[in-house]
């Protein structure tokens, strides 16, 4: 089945409104002035609603989260893609949030990942591939990681789990899916809706499956975005959206900012992590890459369902070579709270989750990430993302061969540290 999707599913929709309705009677309560007005002023607000609320449904409606970022967020210097921090984080968070018989897939990759050897060379998952199957940065899709797929062209996938979404560009050519060899379906994206387009496929067995996509011969160029493997987790529990691009920067969201928030609206995400800017420190000011910020938490903010939001400070992690970049480490980190505090969203500590992990002090501003709601004990959880016996906690011990990116310890590290916060 070919879908449009459009905000708001049914579970959400009514968490949704329970949230409002509450919100609505705090400000009765405490928000109004003398005249009855509310006084924003004095109004309290709460950026962390809407994955709280997702939370609390989980039984009955899946808590998505969309994770936006940079190469620290895809996941370079993991030796595995089920390796990364955010994936691992997924796992302590179903942990922290079961759900009776629901196991859940891994969530959205995308059809072509941007890491690089040696640390990481999983960046083509594919187990089948064919030449004329090409590298696509440029489309909107979640993470700007797509293949075009040109007449002929062959690209399959091992998967798992019960469901999947395929998700792929509207206006191109035709192609054919199948599972495990089965007749393959026909889906036309010439005549789809415009955008972003998702073709769902349901009643798989659970288990271990490929999935093979095949451009029709004398058509277009199919535009084949990612998949979305669930396993029973498609309306309960966690799941985890990838929508990270090693080297981006937040100007290369924000440039196309439209195309790219639709696919987000497709995603229907609860939560929100942006993990950027390190990269964008030897192009632009700490102004212009505050600028940039607003502009994206911004169109978050705008979407019919808007998620909680929460950027994750990368800079404070003390990473990357500061030599090219237009302005001082500090003078980011004053402007990206700065943000924070305009746009009234969450903010944790990439330098608060590697101080922990070492023992050290905190490298953030005021020693505390802001609206966290974690303890500096860590996280508890997943065995995932408990550090191995006789593990060394001295920062290169949790940086890879690069120098730059957290290895294997380091997005254990990461891991602990967000499970703590988001599993509220």
């Amino acid at each position: 089945m070919t879908r449009r999707l459009v905000p708001g599913r049914g579970g959400r929709g009514g968490r949704l409104a329970a949230a409002a309705l509450l919100g609505a009677a705090v400000l009765l309560v405490a928000g109004c002035t003398a005249g009855g007005d509310p006084d924003p002023s004095t109004t309290p607000t709460d950026p962390w609603a809407a994955w709280d609320a997702a939370l609390a449904d989980v039984d009955s409606s899946s808590a998505r989260w969309l994770a936006v970022g940079d190469s620290l967020t895809e996941g370079q210097g993991a030796t595995t893609v089920d390796d990364r921090w955010i994936d691992l984080t997924r796992d302590a968070l179903r942990d922290a949030h079961p759900v009776d018989g629901v196991a859940g897939g891994v969530g959205y990759r995308p059809a072509v990942f941007a890491t690089y050897p040696p640390d990481s060379p999983w960046a083509s998952w594919a187990v089948e591939r064919s030449d004329d199957a090409r590298v696509d940065f440029t489309a909107p899709s979640l993470g700007f990681r797509a293949l075009d797929l040109a007449p002929g062209a062959v690209v399959s996938y091992d998967v798992s789990g019960t469901d999947l979404d395929l998700w792929w560009s509207s206006g191109g050519g035709t192609f054919t899916w199948s599972v495990d060899g089965a007749d393959p379906v026909e889906v036309d994206t010439s005549d789809a809706a415009a955008g972003v387009n998702l073709t769902t496929v349901t009643d798989l067995d659970p288990g271990p499956h490929t999935v093979t996509v095949t451009a029709e011969a004398a058509t277009d160029v199919v535009v084949l975005h990612g998949l979305t493997q669930y396993d029973g987790d498609r309306d309960a529990g966690v799941v985890l959206l990838d929508s990270a691009h090693t080297g981006y920067t937040t100007a290369d969201f924000t440039d196309q900012l439209a195309g790219w928030l639709e696919a987000v609206a497709a995603a229907e995400p609860d939560l929100v992590t942006i993990t950027l800017g390190v990269n964008d420190a030897s192009l632009s000011s700490p102004d212009e890459v505050a600028a940039d910020y607003t502009a994206l938490i911004g169109g978050l903010q705008s979407l019919d369902a808007p998620p909680t939001v929460v950027v994750v400070d990368e800079f404070s992690a003390g990473l990357g070579d500061t030599a090219a970049w237009q302005g001082t480490r500090d003078e980011y980190e004053r402007a990206l709270q700065e943000v924070v505090d305009d746009t009234g969203v969450a903010s944790l500590s990439l330098g608060d989750a590697l101080a922990e992990a070492t023992g050290a002090a905190s490298s953030s501003p005021g020693g505390t990430a802001s609206g966290t709601g974690a303890s500096s004990s860590g996280a508890s959880g997943s065995d995932a993302t408990a550090t191995p016996a006789g593990e060394a906690a001295t920062l290169g011990s949790l940086i890879a061969g690069d120098g730059i990116h957290p290895n294997d310890a380091g997005q254990r590290a990461i891991a602990r540290y967000m499970t703590e916060a988001l599993s509220r």
